[in-house]
């Protein structure tokens, strides 16, 4: 994966989803969820990582969590999985991966759309249909957010630094695996990485993708979802 660009660094927090290996259910019984919880706060105390929201369902988690340094999200997220597959699998009797893939992680980079992702967090068992308010799920830390939660922390204008993001991150895809855009555009594999890392890391739409490593759309998205 290319390195952070500086605009990237420029937020503070990060929307994390880890899902079960093809989508199983992973926390199964209520003590597993405590036990994962349980691994993530002690932790989040051990490294430079803050934990704003959280919410566990059975297969997947959402995790809002707050850092100044990008690296130690990397860190938290591998010793959290790891800790927790080894306790899943010696409890279950079983071997092989708990998690699907890497986990997904989303920047939030305005007031609006941190709220709007604390808000999703809690409402993910409302949509389940496991309960009819956010604040009736037992495994989630809902409370409501007070909005001096953004002081002190810089937040870009997305609309405005979208472009100069995507071009960045481009750009360093380039430089780390030594190619131009028209070698990578050849290179199937290596495309559809890039297409990705641009989507799932740093949340930049299809449409913007395809216009700025000028390929079709469609092109794109089938790549994305392959």
């Amino acid at each position: 994966m290319p390195r952070l660009p500086r605009s990237y660094i420029k937020t503070s927090f990060l929307h994390v989803m880890t899902q079960g290996i093809n989508k199983s259910y992973i926390f199964e019984k209520e003590e597993d969820i405590k036990q994962y919880i349980k691994i993530m706060k002690n932790l989040s105390k051990e490294q430079e990582i803050e934990i704003i929201a959280y919410c566990i369902m059975n297969n997947h988690a959402h995790i809002l969590i707050k850092t100044e340094d990008l690296r130690e999200l990397s860190k938290y997220m591998q010793r959290l999985n790891t800790s927790y597959g080894k306790y899943y699998n010696q409890k279950y009797n079983r071997v092989g991966y708990v998690f699907r893939d890497r986990y997904q992680s989303e920047g939030i980079y305005s007031e609006e759309h941190l709220y709007n992702c604390i808000k999703y967090i809690y409402e993910n068992p409302v949509k389940a249909g496991i309960c009819n308010k956010a604040e009736e799920y037992l495994y989630s830390n809902y409370k409501k957010i007070d909005k001096e939660l953004k002081e002190g922390y810089v937040f870009i204008d997305v609309k405005e630094d979208n472009q100069r993001i995507c071009e960045e991150i481009i750009e360093e895809f380039l430089i780390e695996n030594k190619m131009k855009l028209n070698e990578v555009k050849k290179d199937k594999e290596k495309l559809r990485e890039l297409v990705i890392i641009l989507k799932r890391e740093y949340n930049i739409s299809l449409r913007k993708i395809a216009k700025e490593i000028k390929l079709n759309r469609e092109t794109v998205r089938k790549l994305y979802n392959n």
